[in-house]
């Protein structure tokens, strides 16, 4: 069987097939609101193209089209960025190392878990992919390619002057001018679009591209503890890439792709959601993917070095060691995630739409929609207007006064025994906690914040 068909075969089994039964995380189905929210022409001031190109999904009646459309289309794209991992690995290195970066890359904890999810990375990875493919070839479709990445993903603006080296060095003079015109061009634009809208709203919501990296900036210094952690992490998470990333590194000092790939793996010291949440958040997705395509390449070159001085590695092929260090990490995360989740996680992808279908009856057969309700995205994914997200600020959000607060058991407390309050009705479905206070205030009397923690272990 030809490589290619290998990906899309595995593809197909871990990306695509299980994407019917994941369970909606919190962000998806802020995501999914804000597509739905672009067939009424309103916009948050951020980059938005993904969310116009899935309108469309959110013109049908039924919930589950509404979700499982949009996760179609994503994993379609993931298919997408792993042949173009592939084809760009085989045009530097060899057929075997375009198949061992995207393999390495497939069986990666956030494209397990966020490949099939409706989340922007896959797309914004996609077009940035895309830049780096066709600059040899085509070099204005690769211009435009990098201005749509920011389109689609707003960290990628930040690897956008680091795109203009690499094509200053690629290409001639000339060539490099008309690149620096048109992707100029696309990248204004999205500019122009989210300070549009910001003003439309009369400043209420600042450009996200612009506040979200500067909020961190200035308060950078306490960040670093947690940045250390989060690249020992890193290393945890992806082992294979990381070494063989860094392996190539010294290889290959002269590949200009550099320019394009190291940036967009630093650019993650800046965004607030990698400094506090680590990188088994979606954040890792888009540089991991840039990552992969020297990793492969990078552990063909250390099996070949290791392989005279240590016998045991002639064993097996470097493809036999690759797919079996893959299958051991592809198990221990799942059981990891099983044993630390806080939220009650089923593995690596978190099995459980059943359940959010569950919580959606009833809200649809109990909620008034004059109500008010906070926690997760549930309400608004069903169009309800009084609602407000709470993340993990579960406190924050029960002084708010609540109707309804849906939340995950685990991130809640009660003051009293919660069979024995009358004036609440609790549902528990499987992680989730669906309270409804039957008299104004009772959530706020009864009801506390846990003590949260991403992992069960970690502070």
């Amino acid at each position: 069987m030809e490589d290619k068909n290998k990906l899309i075969l595995l593809w197909f089994i871990l990306i695509f097939v299980p994407l019917f039964a994941l369970r909606l995380f919190q962000d998806e189905m802020l995501y999914l609101n804000m597509s739905r929210k672009v067939l009424q022409f309103e916009f948050l001031p951020r980059s938005s193209l993904v969310f116009i190109l899935t309108s469309p999904f959110m013109a049908f009646n039924n919930v589950n089209l509404r979700v499982f459309l949009p996760r179609i289309t994503t994993s379609l794209i993931t298919l997408l960025d792993l042949i173009l991992i592939y084809n760009i690995a085989k045009r530097y290195y060899g057929k075997k190392a375009g198949f061992l970066s995207s393999l390495m890359f497939l069986f990666s904890f956030v494209a397990l878990r966020y490949g099939a999810r409706y989340t922007l990375e896959p797309w914004g990875t996609f077009f940035a992919l895309l830049a780096v493919y066709y600059l040899d070839t085509k070099p204005m479709y690769s211009a435009v390619s990098m201005g749509l990445a920011f389109w689609a993903r707003e960290q990628w603006v930040v690897v956008y002057p680091f795109y203009l080296i690499f094509a200053k060095i690629k290409k001639d003079h000339r060539t490099f001018i008309r690149i620096l015109l048109v992707s100029s061009v696309v990248v204004a634009l999205n500019f122009l679009f989210i300070f549009y809208v910001s003003e439309f709203y009369g400043g209420i919501h600042k450009a996200s591209v612009v506040s979200y990296p500067s909020k961190t900036l200035s308060s950078y210094i306490s960040f670093i503890p947690s940045l250390l952690r989060d690249w020992v992490e890193f290393v945890i998470a992806f082992p294979l890439a990381t070494i063989g990333f860094i392996y190539a590194l010294i290889k290959d000092r002269k590949n200009s792709t550099l320019w394009v790939i190291i940036p967009s793996v630093l650019v993650l010291n800046g965004l607030p959601g990698f400094i506090l949440n680590g990188p088994f958040e979606r954040y890792t997705f888009g540089p991991l993917a840039l990552m992969s395509i020297l990793s492969g390449y990078g552990i063909i070159q250390l099996y070949e070095d290791l392989k005279p001085k240590i016998k045991l590695l002639n064993i097996l092929t470097i493809e036999k060691w690759v797919a079996l260090f893959l299958i051991a990490q592809f198990i221990f995360f799942n059981v990891a995630v099983l044993k630390l989740s806080d939220i009650r996680a089923k593995g690596i992808q978190d099995y459980g739409y059943w359940h959010d279908r569950e919580v959606f009856k009833i809200l649809e057969e109990n909620a008034n929609p004059n109500e008010f309700f906070v926690g997760t995205p549930h309400p608004a994914f069903l169009g309800f207007k009084n609602w407000k997200w709470a993340d993990r600020n579960i406190q924050k959000a029960i002084e708010l006064n609540p109707d309804w607060l849906i939340t995950f058991e685990s991130w809640v407390n009660f003051r009293e025994n919660p069979h024995e309050i009358d004036e609440l009705e609790i549902y528990s479905i499987g992680p989730y906690l669906v309270i409804h206070a039957k008299e104004k205030g009772a959530i706020k009397k009864y009801v506390v914040s846990s003590d949260l923690k991403l992992w069960k272990f970690r502070k």
